[in-house]
């Protein structure tokens, strides 16, 4: 470097530098304040070049051939050269004395200290060209003519070698030079301009990692709870300037830094760099996102197999969002489900859909045919075997079997079998007409709190939920606790005479309906069913848990339900103590005969009346659809389950059926699967006995066994089958889980969100135990890569 000054508050430095054709170049170089964030390099500043001639040559391996001036010295200086004991041909360095052949060797490289160590002599440097040793420190900067320090010599007398450098490396002439070199490495004695320049620079790195570390980390903070950056003002000191700004005047307050860079920086304006405005927290955000998407990519591809999870719903200003999650194994053995981000506006066909996930999946390079499952809801354009969207990605992946969702499916079997009869839908329909009478009123909500209040055992009414039907149990659960404190309220409103005559007659009306035999045997019948159903789905929707559990707790539901069939009389009996009633609603009542046609002969049609007509006509119906569609929606899932399913049950098989079965998995996986995966699960069968009972009571239990065990080596076939099973989704809560975080993301005051940055802040949220894993000092790195300018004249 040969000068430098200020130019605007930034440093400008001028060096001379040596062009590939041997000529001089003048350089002119603006330092940036993010240059200082990437280190001291001239590839991310803004340069000016210009040209003059002199011969000049950067150092070679070759000491000989060495051009000692300024420049190279600095060069050395900043890059010493090691020696390399391994690259020294030993063989060509013979010489003759006399009728005698000496030649070097590794020891005359290596220092031998009194205690026995050896150490390298790291100060000698070997010229082939000149079969001769020199003294890289003596060379540069010896103070008196040394044998090493001579360019046009060195030393080569091999008969006298060792004498001689520990003679040399403990003279006074070695030690002075080995002093200059130090100090020029340190800086000392470099002048100085160039002293000053560097401490600008390391005060500069200094001082932008610290800006904008505090940056990272209130974004961080922000992102990973969803919780909304700006406000209707941009300026520091405002009470409307949003979460972002207001977390940094809170540190500021206790950080002295961070408040001096705001008083200094802070409301300039644009043009002004400071970091802190909102175009840098958004390129935040974005790189925050990308960077933890880059590692959500790599643990995929490192485990190859995965499955696909896709669901859409609206936001709140109606564009529809399409989620696309992934489930995977992680190394642990474990499952793993991550939240890639949304697409918007792709549209409900399966072509739609296709198109947008090959371009989501191409962007992110991960390639589609080993994709070994998928689990979507039950709509048509995703389960349709023609043109639904797993039919279409089967198309790349063969093998990339449709999954239904299985808390979704369990949802449907309830809705249906309360459809099927006139008492289940009227039941639910009463029940909501009881919590929006209520709860249209506080008056009204506080006189049944007040009652339920006084006791313990009760909870407040609930309101049904149209999607997630097994939580209608929370209604069923408040109303068999709480059925007399609402018949409390609803007395106490019809008796209020200051209450309007609608309201008194509303209540009137929903109390005759819950007062009959009919509302509280219904009540007693579903409150133990979907108790187990909202238990089960819960089970369902977990991330820990295999096609083979599905078809365990679908097969257990199937088994109560056709026990419960024959309760009829428990639950009748628990009704009429209930409401102290003893008739159905249809008892006492005429009963209307249908009008026979002239052409119609006699017959002993029989009406049911009484308990026989609840029983055979509500009771039954409802019980066996639900018998019956557990049934048929389990086959979804027992076919898939079936090819892997044998691998649990080993000690109960012979040879004969685990090769069977080994011969119809490697059918149905060629490309994963070889023959000799046939033979090792004939071996596994013994190694499996060892394994407690615990950890091969699932299959995700077994594979995280055989991951973090020594056996992975032997059997690694059977580990990609585990590996290959365990990733297959059985439901798609994951992207149910994402419409929750979105809805909170873009509310109605944050609707004018875009896309973008709206699944940015959704992966942010979402995947925030990774973005705690990630170093701010590499986001910090990429960020100042991306801003950086060059300019070449």
């Amino acid at each position: 470097m040969i000068d430098s000054f200020g130019v605007g508050g930034r440093i400008v430095a001028i060096f001379g530098l040596e062009t590939e054709s041997g000529s001089r170049t003048l350089m002119l170089v603006l330092v940036h304040p993010l240059m200082s964030l990437i280190g001291y390099t001239l590839a991310h500043a803004e340069i000016t070049v210009y040209d003059f001639n002199e011969k000049s040559q950067i150092p070679g391996p070759d000491p000989v051939k060495w051009n000692l001036n300024l420049d190279s010295i600095n060069f050395l200086l900043a890059n010493p050269p090691k020696i390399d004991i391994s690259t020294i041909p030993f063989a060509e360095t013979k010489r003759m004395f006399g009728n005698i052949s000496r030649r070097l060797t590794p020891d005359h490289f290596m220092r031998k200290l009194q205690n026995g160590e050896k150490k390298l002599r790291e100060w000698i440097l070997y010229s082939p060209s000149k079969n001769a040793l020199f003294c890289l420190q003596c060379l540069l900067f010896s103070p008196k003519p040394t044998v090493f320090g001579n360019k046009n010599e060195g030393f080569i007398n091999w008969k006298k070698c060792n004498e001689s450098l520990q003679e040399h490396e403990t003279s006074k002439t070695h030690a002075e030079s080995v002093r200059i070199w130090f100090s020029r490495i340190k800086k000392e004695d470099r002048g100085v301009i160039d002293l000053e320049l560097k401490l600008n620079i390391e005060n500069q790195i200094s001082y932008w990692k610290n800006v904008l570390y505090r940056v990272v980390e209130t974004v961080s903070f922000l992102a990973s709870r969803g919780l909304a950056f700006r406000g209707n003002s941009h300026n520091f000191g405002s009470k409307q300037n949003g979460n972002y700004l207001g977390c940094l005047e809170l540190v500021a307050k206790f950080d002295p830094f961070l408040s001096a860079h705001i008083a200094n920086y802070g409301n300039k304006g644009k043009g002004n760099v400071s970091y802190l405005s909102s175009n840098i927290c958004d390129e935040f955000i974005s790189l925050m996102s990308d960077t933890v998407i880059d590692k959500i990519v790599s643990e995929i591809k490192e485990r190859k197999y995965f499955s696909l999870i896709v669901d859409s719903t609206p936001d709140v200003t109606t564009r529809d969002q399409l989620t696309v999650a992934i489930r995977y194994i992680s190394n642990e053995g474990l499952p793993v489900e991550r939240f890639l981000g949304f697409i918007p506006s792709v549209g409900h066909k399966g072509s739609d859909m296709e198109q947008a996930l090959l371009k989501k999946f191409c962007e992110l390079n991960i390639d589609l045919k080993f994709c070994r499952g998928q689990s979507y809801d039950n709509a048509s354009n995703m389960s349709g075997v023609y043109n639904g969207l797993q039919t279409r990605i089967k198309n790349y992946s063969s093998t990339a079997f449709f999954v239904p969702c299985s808390a979704h499916s369990l949802n449907l079997i309830g809705s249906n079998a309360a459809d099927t009869t006139q008492e289940g839908t009227k039941f639910f329909f009463i029940c909501q007409a009881i919590y929006n009478f209520f709860s249209v009123s506080t008056f009204r909500w506080n006189i049944l709190t007040n009652i339920i209040e006084k006791n313990p055992g009760c909870v407040k009414i609930k309101k049904l939920c149209s999607t997630r039907w097994s939580s209608r149990y929370d209604v069923c659960r408040a109303m068999c606790n709480g059925y007399a404190q609402v018949l409390s309220a609803l007395n106490t409103i019809c008796d209020d005479e200051g209450q309007k005559k609608d309201t008194r007659h509303e209540a009137r009306s929903i109390k005759n309906k819950i007062e009959s035999l009919n509302f509280c045997f219904m009540i007693c019948m579903w409150t133990p069913i979907l108790q187990r159903f909202n238990a089960t789905s819960i089970s369902l929707q977990s991330i820990d848990i295999d096609l083979a559990t599905v078809v365990t707790l679908y097969d257990s539901l199937e088994k109560y339900v056709e026990d419960f069939r024959e309760r009829f009389d428990v639950y009748l009996e628990q009704a009429k103590t209930m409401c102290s009633k003893q008739l159905f609603s249809w008892d006492g009542v005429r009963q209307k005969k249908r009008n026979k046609f002239f052409d119609e002969t006699e017959s002993n049609e029989e009406l049911l009346g009484g308990e026989q007509k609840m029983k055979c006509e509500v009771f039954y119906v409802i019980i066996d659809k639900l018998a019956m569609n557990l049934r048929e929606r389990k086959l979804s899932y027992t076919d898939i389950n079936n090819n892997f399913g044998f691998i649990l049950k080993l000690d109960t098989l012979d040879t004969n059926g685990i090769r069977e079965s080994a011969k119809n998995l490697v059918k149905i996986y060629p490309e994963d699967l070889n023959e000799t995966f046939i033979e090792e699960l004939v071996q596994f069968k013994n190694i499996l006995n060892l394994f407690s009972k615990e950890d091969k009571s699932s299959f995700i239990s077994l594979l995280k066994c055989l991951t973090n065990s020594s056996l992975l080596t032997t059997f690694p076939n059977v580990e990609i089958v585990l590996r290959i099973f365990c990733c297959m989704a059985s439901s798609n809560a994951s992207g149910e889980r994402s419409f929750s975080v979105l809805k909170r993301i873009k509310n109605y005051l944050r609707s004018a969100l875009v896309d973008e940055k709206m699944s940015s802040l959704s992966i942010l949220n979402i995947e925030s135990d990774i973005l705690q894993q990630i170093d701010w000092s590499d986001i910090i790195h990429k960020f100042a890569v991306l801003k950086s300018r060059k300019k070449l004249i």
